[in-house]
């Protein structure tokens, strides 16, 4: 894996953990009502459920590339357009509410993490978008498992520095008040890297 391929993915991840949702509602909430601690555990069952998600991304669709190349191909078309339809939505979606479900409430912080990850199918479509893009045939368990890594410490380093910034400088309205500007820039990223992975397919 080539530092260049590993920086593109670590953007892509990046945008992906920083946009605002309901992970990042959970956090906050946790690490407000109850402690920074609550919070730092909600970000590390977060990302534990990351690391599943990434996992199960990562063995099936290299299952698929070895019993089908064709279909594989139409997920990575399938993957680069929904990533772009994502940056689209980010850019024009006016919702500035953060919430969360009553029914994620009622569980410990660490679980309540994990809960909140595993119960979103959006996170594994986003894996999947990822994921088809930058898995190879031949690539190692050593390639496989920095693709797994990645996203996990990326998510979990960024939820721990949300935890953190909450509970310090009480940011929590900085984060409903800059919601929209994040996906905007978010969504911006998105859109560009989509249109580059779907040029290199189709040069391909």
């Amino acid at each position: 894996m080539s530092l260049t391929f590993w920086l593109q993915f670590v953007l892509v991840c990046v945008i992906g953990e920083m946009s605002p949702g309901p992970s990042v509602a959970l956090i906050i909430r946790n690490s407000v009502r109850f402690s920074r601690k609550a919070g730092i555990l909600s970000a590390i069952g977060h990302a534990f459920g990351i690391g599943i998600y990434a996992s199960l991304a990562i063995l099936g669709l290299h299952f698929i590339l070895i019993t089908n190349l064709f279909i594989f191909n139409s997920i990575q078309i399938i993957g680069s357009i929904f990533l772009l339809g994502l940056g689209i939505m980010f850019i024009i979606d006016k919702s500035t509410n953060l919430q969360i479900e009553e029914a994620q409430q009622n569980h410990n912080s660490f679980f309540q993490g994990l809960i909140i990850a595993i119960i979103n199918p959006k996170i594994l479509i986003w894996f999947t978008a990822i994921f088809s893009n930058f898995i190879i045939i031949n690539s190692s368990v050593i390639t496989n498992f920095i693709l797994v890594i990645t996203p996990t410490i990326i998510d979990g380093i960024w939820y721990v520095i949300v935890a953190v910034i909450v509970t310090s400088y009480g940011l929590k309205e900085f984060f409903k008040e800059k919601k929209l500007a994040i996906q905007k820039i978010s969504g911006s990223l998105l859109i560009i890297i989509s249109i580059s992975l779907l040029f290199n397919l189709f040069k391909s």
